[in-house]
């Protein structure tokens, strides 16, 4: 329950938000949801007619509408919502144009709606529509309008679609011309406090808050909607009573479970909010981590080290020209980003109060009509950004990442950073079946669960079967494209095994050195040297500036058979290369010559076997092979 309770105190600390739409999140008040119309009528003080239109595309159509419990959690039955609702509720001659009766809904609507208009905490709009609705003449008049079409016959039927639904089924909001504003009841902050007043007057059943440890007024039902507005999943629910939901320990389920309305309204209502505005939700997982006690951007740990400081303000990365940086800085692009980016982290950082503190949660849907805490940690912001920069700094790796939310253009950028646990999870598990990696929803959701602690609690290592499985996809290049091979396995790969490999002093700078005699670096270092050769003996080009040759290497080829049977294969690859090394100059000849003999006189003393090669040896060819690169590219220069 300490994950209701916080995010109560959330939304107090948001209070003054409610019901205002900013940069296009809602944070909903007390007592109210929202729902799609298709219609909005207007209608003077005295209730009287004056105009109705379709709800274009271009129109906000998302309205926020007072609920009570029942009606929010409706499915079938009678459960009118107190002021904005479908047409067989708010429609006292519904039953006169469509012949079916729903004379009982439209009683059960105004019934309602004249008890609201009549107490001590009515507002004038109210009392404006109710006066309106029990005309009964709400469909004659949108049919004047223009609005709603009839048939032949004279009925309301759902042959005409607005928005794709039928006009039955049509959800009507109200403007209200008067001296009040605003005008749309949707909008209105005094009629949001003035239902949750008069509801809360109606609600008398008082037992003991599980969260709070306070006898507060009790929900029976509570809300859904949490991960987008057409969501019924619910976090508490309890309507099973002849299964055993809760059978078994319990003799009724208010034993097993009991949350106060106030409690359950605010922790579901901020939870929705945080979701849309900073959470992350795919793969039917949402993950969000927030400033418990003060409006404050968090770092993003479920993206890549670079997005993940989007929205920070020490750092503005739609002005970040790559281009331009490039050329003013006078050296590696990559390199000028990782400072700036270091120096906004630093920048945020010095900004966390020692009181600050930060909350994570993750939930899973599994099925239809479920959701559940599959994670939850608060602690203090301090805590929490040693645990981020502890990330970010030993699980990185040098790769290409692509810089979010740009519009159209698609901004790229290859530097040190750190990928995504959902980066790891494809890495680890998925398949390239079309541009990129792809893997199950479920399998992928529940291996970002699984890493979740490795990011939020310093000292967490990463599983060792993600990294094992992840090396056996980097074993299999052919199966992917040399882009996505090389950017999101091999180079992810090697973050996981840097993270778990940097500690008590060790540094990934100096795993050549620290691993001399270590049999699966050094055949790693082998592979690199033969398939680099093998591609710069390719590298002779036409007449017209093409490749002559453009072809897997021998390596990859071999790359599968060489992890598991590593002497054998280097031997079968070693036999392969003699054509290509006759296209070598003097001086390629004598560096991978030199390179190859270094490795061999190793390991002719370190077991030239074919016993199966562990994951190490992908970092031992990485870096050998950077190794090569830079020191031709000096010898170029």
């Amino acid at each position: 329950m300490a994950w209701l309770n916080t995010l109560a105190r959330t939304y107090d600390v948001f209070a003054n938000l409610a019901g205002v739409e900013k940069n296009g999140y809602l944070l909903l008040p007390i007592s109210h949801s929202t729902f799609n119309a298709q219609i909005e009528l207007t209608i003077d003080a005295d209730g009287n007619f004056i105009d109705a239109k379709k709800l274009e595309k271009g129109d906000y159509v998302v309205t926020i509408i007072p609920v009570t419990e029942d009606s929010a959690a409706r499915s079938s039955g009678i459960a009118p919502h107190p002021l904005c609702d479908k047409l067989c509720y708010i429609a006292g001659d519904y039953t006169l144009y469509t012949g079916d009766n729903k004379e009982k809904y439209f009683e059960a609507y105004i019934g309602r709606l004249r008890e609201w208009s009549e107490s001590d905490t009515a507002h004038p709009m109210v009392k404006s529509i109710c006066q309106y609705v029990a005309k009964k003449t709400l469909i004659h008049d949108l049919v004047e309008s223009n609005v709603l079409q009839l048939d032949e016959h004279g009925r309301l039927t759902d042959s005409t679609k607005i928005h794709g639904l039928g006009q039955t089924g049509a959800n009507v909001r109200f403007i209200v011309f008067g001296s009040i504003r605003p005008r749309e009841v949707w909008k209105n902050q005094q009629l949001y406090q003035n239902f949750n007043d008069f509801y809360q007057q109606k609600l008398q059943d008082k037992k003991l808050c599980y969260a709070t440890g306070e006898i507060r007024t009790y929900l029976d039902k509570h809300p859904a909607k949490i991960l987008e507005n057409n969501d019924k999943a619910k976090l508490i629910s309890g309507n099973d009573t002849g299964g055993f939901t809760y059978r078994g320990r319990f003799t009724s389920k208010e034993q097993a479970v009991s949350v106060g309305y106030d409690t359950s309204q605010k922790a579901h209502n901020a939870l929705r909010w945080l979701i849309q505005k900073q959470g992350y939700t795919r793969d039917g997982a949402a993950i969000v981590s927030w400033m418990v006690n003060r409006d404050m951007k968090v770092i993003d740990f479920t993206k890549d080290s670079v997005n993940a400081c989007r929205g920070l303000d020490e750092f503005d990365f739609d002005n970040f020209d790559l281009e331009e940086t490039s050329s003013a800085s006078g050296h590696d692009t990559g390199k000028y980003f990782a400072e700036q980016l270091n120096r906004a982290v630093n920048g945020y950082a010095a900004k966390i109060k020692v009181d600050d503190r930060i909350a994570v949660m993750a939930l899973d849907s599994p099925g239809e009509g479920r959701l559940s805490v599959v994670y939850y940690d608060e602690m203090g912001a301090k805590q929490y950004m040693d645990a981020i920069l502890n990330w970010q700094n030993h699980c990185r790796w040098r790769r290409s990442i692509k810089i979010e939310n740009t519009g159209d253009v698609k901004k790229r950028i290859t530097l040190e950073c750190t990928p995504s646990p959902r980066d790891i999870a494809l890495a680890a598990l998925g398949v390239q079946r079309s541009e990129w990696l792809e893997a199950d929803s479920k399998v992928i959701r529940a291996t970002v669960k699984r890493l979740l602690p490795c990011v939020t609690q310093k000292g967490v290592k990463i599983p060792y079967d993600l990294i094992k499985a992840a090396a056996n996809r980097a074993s299999m290049p052919q199966t992917m494209s040399d882009f996505v091979w090389y950017n999101d396995v091999l180079c992810v790969v090697c973050a996981m095994i840097r993270y778990d490999y940097e500690e008590d002093g060790r540094k990934m700078e100096n795993f050549l050195n620290d691993k001399t005699e270590d049999r699966n670096v050094l055949f790693g270092r082998l592979l690199a040297v033969y398939d680099y050769m093998e591609r710069r003996a390719m590298y002779e080009k036409d007449e017209n500036g093409n490749r002559k040759e453009s072809r897997t290497t021998n390596a990859k080829r071999y790359w599968n058979a060489f992890s598991s049977r590593p002497a054998k294969t280097a031997k079968t690859i070693q036999q392969n290369l003699i054509a290509y090394e006759k296209k070598l100059n003097d001086f390629e000849q004598m560096k991978f010559e030199n390179w190859e003999r270094e490795i061999m006189i190793r390991l002719a003393n370190n077991g030239f076997d074919n016993t199966a090669l562990s994951e190490f040896y992908l970092p031992g060819y990485y870096l050998q092979m950077e190794e090569m690169k830079q020191a031709f590219q000096k010898k170029e220069q």
